[in-house]
């Protein structure tokens, strides 16, 4: 398949964040409006910005409720790594589950929830348990953050894209992610964005 006819699209994101998981959604029917090829990949990001934007949601920034998101948000993004070793695919329904469950449903992260949402996308159980409790799964996850440092990227939802139309750059969005925005990188308009140099694409592909 030529590269012309490839879209690569990196989203990080807040696994128990709620605009991430409403861009997640918007990216997902993005794919579905293009004639090229889609490839579309979510990244965990986890730090002081991430984490203080949702207490910010929340209107609750105590210590403790703090630390409770953060373990939350780890061990969710620990549950999706092990979904995505059945496949990209997999583990991006089986995130978007857990966050309309979380966000939507109210229901509170824990091991039970991961299980019934394993169950419910159908992954193989015994390796998903096997792989959630797994080093590697928090190998793949320590690779993603330092990704996200290697590229600047601190705050989520943002979006890294690189479109075959253009082989020597892909561009960072950390503003609002429209369709209107990543229909015009793909269709080569004028937008003002960052640029990354496509080798960041490799580094990318190799985790």
């Amino acid at each position: 398949m030529s590269l012309n006819n490839v879209i690569e699209i990196f989203l990080y994101v807040n696994p128990l964040g709620k605009p991430c998981y409403e861009t997640e959604k918007m990216i997902e029917s993005f794919s579905t409006e293009r004639e090229e090829t889609v490839r579309v990949r979510f990244i965990p990001l986890l730090n002081f910005h991430t984490i203080g934007t949702i207490m910010r949601e929340k209107n609750d920034p105590s210590l403790e409720n703090r630390n409770q998101l953060y373990t939350d948000s780890f061990q969710t993004s620990l549950a999706f790594q092990a979904a995505s070793m059945q496949g990209k695919k997999k583990g991006r329904k089986f995130l978007m589950s857990i966050q309309e469950k979380v966000i939507h449903e109210g229901k509170h992260v824990s091991k039970d929830l991961f299980l019934q949402v394993a169950i419910a996308v159908k992954l193989d159980m015994e390796m998903f348990e096997d792989d959630l409790h797994s080093d590697f799964s928090k190998t793949a996850f320590n690779k993603d953050q330092k990704i996200a440092q290697e590229m600047d990227v601190t705050q989520a939802p943002s979006c890294v894209l690189y479109s075959g139309k253009n082989s020597t750059y892909g561009y960072r969005i950390d503003a609002s992610i429209t369709k209107h925005l990543l229909h015009g990188l793909c269709n080569q308009e004028t937008v003002s964005t960052d640029k990354f140099s496509h080798k960041h694409l490799s580094l990318l592909q190799m985790v």
